[in-house]
């Protein structure tokens, strides 16, 4: 995904934020979108895979550490990021909507 893409959704999670955790507690930064050297690199990942018929609509997407997408890779349901497991709920009233559980 390119880089104004992700600033774009960030706008629309994170709206004037400039640093967030991930949902695994990584760091991430705004202006490190797009830099695949920098150890802030924010991306996007399906939390449903769309090889597992995840969709690519806002209610699948995560926006996460370079790290934590790399490290979750296609697992689903279940998967474990920086030593903590985690599930994704089907978010009730959304056919294609997770929401992201800290077991």
């Amino acid at each position: 995904m390119s880089k104004n893409s992700i600033k774009k959704l960030w706008n629309e999670f994170y709206g004037t934020k400039e640093e967030v955790f991930d949902y695994a507690g990584r760091l991430i930064k705004k202006s490190a979108c797009g830099n695949p050297n920098s150890r802030y690199q924010p991306t996007i990942d399906h939390v449903r895979p769309i090889a597992d018929g995840g969709k690519g609509t806002k209610a699948n997407i995560v926006i996460c550490h370079y790290s934590t997408n790399e490290e979750k890779s296609d697992c689903f349901p279940h998967w474990i990021v920086n030593g903590i497991r985690f599930h994704a709920k089907r978010t009730k009233g959304l056919k294609n909507g997770y929401t992201i559980i800290n077991e």
